[in-house]
């Protein structure tokens, strides 16, 4: 009986298209993972549905007839196309639930990053986000290297480019500074300070091992000078803290167009004679790699809300 070609399951024209493409029954059993005999009877009964033969034996080898090699060809697009379509389905399922993986140093985490996690979150409470914390730069490149991340969040030096095999994003600018408390270094409010007087204070810094440490003992060693810390922190909200408390002069970050202005309450920025650091917050991703649909809808919040509180700061 000869039935049209839609008529015919798609379990039958699978068992025809490994059979043609392996050219063995054998072969074509084990890929699909059922008996050699359950094979040759859906040959026998596709067939016998299409009133024609598609394989003709030359010995122990199984050759296709014309019909076969076209039916053949029909099933190689086929089942491309249903592939590719099983992929974008996929893709999009996994772009509405799925991972979102970010990476940053906990400095980024707690200055920028949290209330933009936050957003993302309401908006797309069925996505897991798993943040990756290292504040050392080549492990962070790694984490991203390596697939651990879809988005690598840092702050990094004005100059100079990272890897070429990234793709930079720059969301705005910052600076090195030093804050005082207003009521326990109130003398220092009105003067301009060189750094030899920024140094006779005593001053809390992140702990060695971060940007910030780095950086600013780097620009007083160029001053002839060797940094006088007196308090070292594991987070820059405990700078904060101790600087409020009188404790001595707050080694800070500041955003020049922030993602979220800070807020130093009861402190005031010292101005200095030379000229501190200042650098970049860049996002990277892999150039190489596309990009998963929650990792642009990520981006494009990451940017709306370094524009946002850019244009509400002016």
């Amino acid at each position: 009986m000869d039935r049209v070609l839609s008529q015919i399951s798609l379990d039958l024209l699978n068992v025809f298209h490994q059979v043609a493409k392996f050219g063995s029954m054998t072969l074509a059993s084990k890929a699909l993972f059922i008996t050699q005999p359950a094979v040759s009877h859906s040959i026998a009964l596709l067939e016998g549905q299409l009133g024609y033969p598609l394989f003709e034996r030359a010995g122990r080898k199984l050759l296709l007839t014309d019909e076969g090699k076209t039916l053949f060809q029909t099933t190689n697009g086929l089942f491309s196309v249903l592939a590719e379509g099983e992929r974008q389905l996929k893709d999009l399922r996994s772009s509405k639930t799925g991972v979102l993986k970010i990476g940053c140093p906990f400095l980024l985490l707690q200055t920028c990053l949290t209330p933009v996690l936050a957003a993302f979150h309401k908006a797309h409470p069925e996505v897991r986000i798993r943040v990756e914390i290292e504040n050392r730069m080549q492990p962070m490149l790694d984490l991203l290297r390596q697939d651990k991340v879809d988005l690598l969040f840092l702050a990094t030096p004005e100059q100079g480019r990272i890897e070429s095999e990234f793709v930079e994003r720059k969301l705005g600018t910052y600076r090195y500074a030093f804050l005082a408390s207003k009521d326990h270094f109130p003398f220092l409010r009105e003067k301009t300070l060189a750094l030899q007087d920024v140094n006779e204070q005593p001053i809390v810094i992140l702990r060695p091992g971060n940007n910030t440490r780095d950086y600013l003992e780097r620009r007083f060693a160029e001053a002839g000078l060797v940094l006088n810390v007196q308090w070292e922190t594991e987070t820059m909200a405990v700078t904060e803290e101790f600087t409020k408390a009188g404790f001595g002069l707050g080694a800070m970050l500041l955003d020049n167009r922030p993602i979220v202005a800070p807020h130093h309450e009861g402190l005031f920025e010292l101005k200095i004679k030379e000229d501190l650091p200042t650098g970049r917050y860049l996002v990277l991703h892999h150039s190489q790699k596309s990009l998963s649909e929650n990792a642009v809808r990520f981006l494009t919040m990451a940017r709306h809300f370094a524009d946002g509180e850019a244009s509400n700061a002016q």
